[in-house]
């Protein structure tokens, strides 16, 4: 299971490696550079206004960060264009929850100066032969449906779970519906994988 940026690993993995897991879940990913891309077209639109400087510095801020704090200066700054609703009450909490991760300053000036890894791998997604779970949520501004509708069309034995009343983080603001929509997948395909 890969989400964001785990989630082009998990499906780059996928392609790279086919069957070398037994399934895959492919969480709020592209499987297209050309998704990444248009980031800056929707930060363009993102609403509110107000919100809407704070969160285009921090995609640009990216390339410059040197410590932790300057990556979760630019998590924090980020989280109301990832959740459906920019003021939902639960990024204070996962920020809560979430406050003592540890990050990789370097992986993220790194990739986000090389475009995210440059995933371009929507024209060789049919090599995959275990099955893949395509999560996304309806709202999310940064990995759109759209990106997760052309994963799920490419890959021969993939399904395709939409949450309608999320954003980027369908894990935190449809927790529940997640984690049963995963169980579920696992568990049909544990019982085929022996």
């Amino acid at each position: 299971l890969g989400h964001s940026y785990g989630a082009i690993v998990a499906l780059q993995n996928a392609v790279s490696h086919p069957g070398a897991a037994t399934q895959s879940i492919i969480s709020s990913g592209v499987g297209a550079r050309r998704y990444i891309d248009d980031v800056w077209r929707r930060l363009e639109e993102f609403e509110p206004a107000e919100l809407r400087e704070q969160v285009t510095w921090s995609w640009k801020r990216e390339t410059e960060v040197r410590t932790q704090e300057d990556v979760a200066e630019v998590m924090h700054a980020q989280l109301p264009m990832q959740f459906g609703d920019p003021f939902d009450p639960r990024i204070s909490e996962y920020e809560e929850r979430t406050g003592h991760g540890i990050y990789s300053p370097e992986v993220l000036a790194h990739f986000a100066a090389e475009g995210y890894g440059g995933i371009e791998v929507e024209d060789r997604l049919g090599v995959v032969t275990q099955p893949v779970l395509v999560l996304a949520g309806r709202m999310d501004r940064t990995c759109p449906v759209g990106a997760a509708e052309a994963i799920a069309s490419g890959v021969p034995n993939a399904e395709l779970h939409v949450f309608e009343r999320s954003g980027h983080m369908t894990f935190v603001e449809e927790n529940e519906a997640f984690v049963r929509v995963v169980r579920d997948f696992l568990n049909r395909h544990l019982a085929h994988a022996g």
